[in-house]
């Protein structure tokens, strides 16, 4: 799926960036710019950057995880205009970089931690300018300097959430606290009606509700996984990242989701017997990162946004909207009640003690091989 940001006049700009202001303040979140005046004069002196900055940036990463007011925030700043790819795991946009050679045309992406260090080692991205990004500072000490790139040679941190599952209590009536609960009713009640992820995490539940890791180079727990998927794929409707949809019109009843996108199917959907569960005994715990791919064109326009998204007013637009953590300091001040109090944004603290990251092992390979043969059974 490819989107493309809309550009308007520079009258429809400008009332939309009022319009944008003046829900801000009914919210209690922005300070400064308070007026029409003000508005007008700090458009104009971003435009006069828009020479510093090219005239595009393609960027690739998941679907709908960047916030539509900040994509026309950051054009009418520097008057360019950002083109987005939205790809389905972070496997598919590792081979399209492989396959490129160097030319993807990406002049940024995205990906989550456990593959930065593949494509950083294999030499797919390119070394940031920190001169380009003065807001490096405001990333949360806690966020910066990752392991997998020490002092943020090659990535800006983007959002950080959780996974679990959602599901529709008017059909699924039992217990749903585990993965074995995901598991039990996906068998029964929701069979048929069952989304998981179209990425290799689409097996984990079956490592988890066991108690084990999914990263386990445990053969016998290996092959107890597999031995199951022929059973398990012939109740899945679809493999799905985003199910954001299918879960709002209610074809599907119980999805593996990550939390953010369950807010987001609840918020669309009007369904109060929607429920989220952030699932035991085990269950993800994720970073996203930016990054720049080798042969971008467009580097100037790619600092501006990594820039732009690490202010924390604009930080705080993208929790809004996305539903997931941002990695940047500052953004309480900026976040409606509704937001900051929220626990699908803001996984409680047993969540987050039982959440791991996904290790790309010597085991990584064999649980891709595992997927597909779950897919097969699905097929079947």
């Amino acid at each position: 799926m490819t989107q493309r940001s809309r550009k308007t006049s520079n009258g429809q700009r400008l009332n939309g960036l009022k319009h944008d202001l003046t829900r801000r303040r009914l919210l209690g979140g922005v300070a400064g710019l308070t007026s029409a005046a003000a508005a007008v004069s700090w458009l104009g002196t971003s435009r006069a950057q828009a020479e510093d900055v090219e005239g595009a940036l393609n960027m690739m990463g998941w679907a709908d995880y960047i916030s539509p007011d900040n994509i026309a925030r950051w054009e009418d700043r520097t008057g360019s205009i950002l083109i987005y790819d939205a790809y389905a795991s972070n496997d598919e946009m590792y081979s399209k970089l492989q396959l490129a050679g160097g030319n993807s045309g990406y002049d940024l992406g995205m990906n989550t931690d456990f593959m930065m260090r593949l494509l950083i080692d294999g030499g797919y991205l390119q070394k940031l300018d920190h001169s380009q990004i003065p807001n490096i500072g405001n990333i949360r000490p806690e966020f910066a300097s990752p392991a997998f790139d020490p002092g943020n040679e090659y990535t800006v941190p983007k959002s950080w959430g959780s996974e679990g599952f959602i599901y529709d209590k008017s059909v699924i009536t039992g217990e749903m606290l585990t993965w074995s609960d995901f598991l039990r009713a996906a068998s029964e009640e929701a069979s048929g009606r069952v989304s998981v992820l179209d990425d290799a995490l689409a097996i984990a539940p079956l490592f988890w509700s066991m108690g084990e890791s999914w990263n386990t180079t445990n053969e016998t727990v290996i092959a107890e996984v597999e031995g199951k998927v022929a059973a398990y794929g012939p109740h899945i409707r679809t493999f799905n990242s985003y199910p954001v949809q299918d879960v709002a019109v209610g074809t599907v009843v119980l999805a593996q989701i990550w939390n953010g996108n369950a807010r987001q199917a609840i918020q669309s959907s009007g369904n109060e017997n929607l429920v989220f569960v952030y699932p035991g005994p085990i269950s993800e715990a994720w970073f996203d990162s930016y990054h720049m791919p080798v042969g971008g064109e467009h580097p100037h326009a790619a600092h501006s946004w990594m820039n732009f998204v690490l202010d924390s007013e604009v930080a705080a637009e993208e929790t809004s909207y996305t539903g997931f953590l941002s990695p940047v300091s500052g953004i309480e001040e900026y976040l409606p009640a509704d937001v900051a109090g929220d626990p699908l944004i803001f996984p409680p603290a047993d969540a987050l003690a039982r959440g791991e990251q996904t290790l790309r092992n010597e085991t990584y390979d064999r649980r891709v091989g595992i997927l597909n043969q779950l897919k097969a059974a699905a097929a079947a």
